[in-house]
Formats: C-alpha cells, structure tokens, sequence
C-alpha cells in the first residue's frame, strides 16, 4: 500500500498538467496589457491545435503557437492591413503578444506571461 500511494500521487499529478493545458484553448476578450493602454476590444482565439486568431485594437491577426501549451511561441502574426484612424496602441498589442513565453488560466481570466509583460484575458461570454 505504501508504495501505491506515491505512484497514484505521480499519475494524479501528471493529470493536472493535462487538465490545465485542456482549459487554456477558447475565446477571450482584453481585460488588460501591463502598462499598455489599449483602444477598442482586441479578441483572442486559442484552438486545440494552436492555432491563434483574434482582433487586435485595429487589425485582425492569425498564426500559429509554435510551442506545447501551457508554453507560447506565437511569432510572426499575420495581419491585415487596415487604415487605422486612430493609432490606438496597435504597435504594443503586437510587441506584448510576440513576447509571452506562458499561459495559464485564473478563473475566468486567461494570463499570458513573458519577460516584462503580462495580458490579461477574461472568457468571452457567448
């Protein structure tokens, strides 16, 4: 019995991780980008095979998460190329989304994480 206890504590663990990278796909309004203000709602849609699309504070994006959830590697988003009548914090958007490394879900929120940067993402209502 000893010994059951430890691997059932492995096996309950390794679970877990699971059961958080299976949270992180979904759709997500903008709540915040840390010390960035932002114009508009940008929109964010992570599928279940990492592919990224959303609505920045102008222009649409798409692209593809190069790395395993919980872990991020957005790279180059693509995007259109809208005439923007307001700048609106379009350039930040970008630079802060291209530079999270992580994500991880808080209740309702999504947190995106990367060196000096962190977004902030709540569950779009339907």
């Amino acid at each position: 019995m000893r010994k059951l206890i430890p691997a059932l504590l492995l096996v309950l663990a390794a679970c877990s991780g699971d059961s958080d990278k299976a949270k992180i796909p979904g759709e997500y309004t903008l709540v915040a980008i840390e010390g960035v203000e932002v114009s508009g709602t940008p929109s964010l849609n992570i599928g279940e095979d990492g592919a990224v699309s959303g609505q920045g504070p102008c222009n649409m994006f798409t692209g593809q998460n190069r790395a395993e959830l919980p872990a991020l590697d957005l790279g180059a988003l693509a995007t259109t190329r809208r005439a923007c009548l307001q700048e609106g914090g379009e350039g930040a958007f970008f630079k802060a989304l291209g530079a999270v490394r992580e994500a991880r879900r808080d209740g309702d929120e999504l947190v995106m994480t990367g060196p000096d940067v962190t977004i902030r993402w709540r569950v779009a209502t339907q």
